[in-house]
């Protein structure tokens, strides 16, 4: 009964026929789909590389376009602003040259001419006696010197304006180096990329996905940015010339005026020796005529002198005589004609001598007269050489360091 049981069993885990048949089929039909699936598969698969690689093509000279329209562009905002920023360069340069030149105009000024003006107002301060007057020369020194401090302050103010313009302008020329540095940085990153292909990258690169960012600014911003720079260095550069013509009308009014007050000055100087010498001319002829006179008042002096010893003994010879004639005696001691002659040339010649020694007493008074104006006119020619030397050589080589023009 066991055993009847066991087959019963053993029977129940067979399959019909019909079963087995029904799975063969079945196991065909699926192996079938697999099949057909496997062919729809491999003809998407090589429908989608070909679309990939189509794809990567087309891209590839989509990106190699762009790329090179990229660089293009790129190229010539760096040819602008370099252009640009070789004008506020050269903008620069001619400005430092005008604060050079201000500078050098300054200490020329301060340290040369105010000194010089200086010494020569010292100098002629050593003039004397009569000669210390304040005269045109003197007028135009302190002219000049009130001219060169107004015009020290001018170009004080100048240079700080130029200083202005120049930091102004750096500050545009730092702006076009650093957009100039980073169009130059990407330029470098764009050539970079083009020679870079799918074999020359190692797939590793793949794994570090942190490296890409993307990016926030737009194409639109980005060639505003640079349009507005250039725009804004253009600007600062074309309204900062009119203001270098300026820095140069004002350079040279001020140079003009000082060249002109430098010509007053040296005309005064030059009309004051020509007087000088004219009067020192004068003055020496005056003094020689006379010394002469002089000389020859001695001459009347000595012939005066001589006259009076003649008289003198003419009076000794009549006085003899009247003196001998008192010893006469009795009535021979009368008053006769002879006597009364006697008397009579005795007193013209008391006369005579009187008058002869008051001339020489005057012609005396008249020839001290004379060497005293002779010693004046020694003291007044020894003045007027001395301000001659101080007006004609001293000032005349203090005046030499003074050149407006070179400025």
């Amino acid at each position: 009964m066991n055993c009847k049981n066991d087959s019963k069993d053993k029977y129940n885990n067979y399959h019909t026929p019909a079963e087995w048949r029904y799975s063969s089929e079945l196991e065909i039909m699926a192996s079938e789909e697999q099949q057909e699936l496997a062919q729809r598969l491999e003809l998407e698969a090589n429908r989608l590389v070909d679309q990939a690689k189509d794809a990567v093509g087309k891209n590839k000279l989509e990106i190699d376009h762009q790329s090179k329209v990229k660089v293009k562009d790129i190229e010539y905002k760096c040819k602008e602003l370099e252009n640009q920023k070789k004008g506020l360069t050269e903008e620069i340069r001619l400005l430092l040259g005008y604060q050079t030149r201000i500078e050098n105009a300054k200490k020329r000024l301060v340290g040369d001419a105010l000194d010089a003006i200086a010494e020569c107002l010292r100098l002629r301060n050593c003039r004397q006696g009569i000669d210390l007057v304040f005269d045109d020369v003197e007028r135009e020194l302190l002219r000049e010197r009130e001219l060169i401090k107004i015009v020290n302050s001018q170009l004080e103010d100048l240079v700080e304006k130029v200083k202005v313009q120049i930091r102004k302008l750096r500050e545009f020329v730092y702006n076009l180096a650093e957009d100039l540095h980073c169009k130059e940085n990407t330029l470098k990153i764009e050539e970079y990329n083009e020679k870079l292909n799918e074999k020359s990258i190692e797939l590793s690169v793949l794994n570090d996905k942190s490296v890409i960012k993307p990016a926030e600014i737009s194409f639109t911003k980005w060639d505003q940015f640079t349009t507005d720079i250039i725009l804004a260095a253009s600007k600062v550069l074309i309204d900062g010339r009119p203001i270098r013509a300026y820095f140069d009308k004002t350079l040279t009014k001020i140079i003009n005026d000082l060249v002109c007050q430098s010509d007053e000055v040296e005309q005064a100087l030059k009309s004051r020796v020509d007087e000088y010498v004219a009067v020192i001319e004068k003055l020496s002829k005056q003094r020689d005529e006379t010394v002469k006179h002089a000389e020859e008042v001695q001459g009347t002096i000595e012939k005066l002198t001589h006259a009076v010893d003649d008289k003198e003994a003419y009076i000794a010879l009549v006085h003899t005589r009247l003196l001998n004639r008192t010893r006469r005696e009795g009535i021979e001691l009368c008053r006769d004609e002879l006597e009364v002659k006697l008397n009579e040339e005795m007193t013209e010649l008391e006369h005579n001598v009187r008058s002869l020694q008051k001339m020489i007493v005057d012609t005396v008074v008249c020839q001290r007269r004379l060497k005293q104006s002779s010693a004046r006119i020694d003291v007044q020619l020894a003045y007027k050489r001395n301000t001659l030397r101080i007006d004609g050589e001293l000032c005349a080589e203090q005046r030499k360091r003074i050149n407006y023009r070179a400025f």
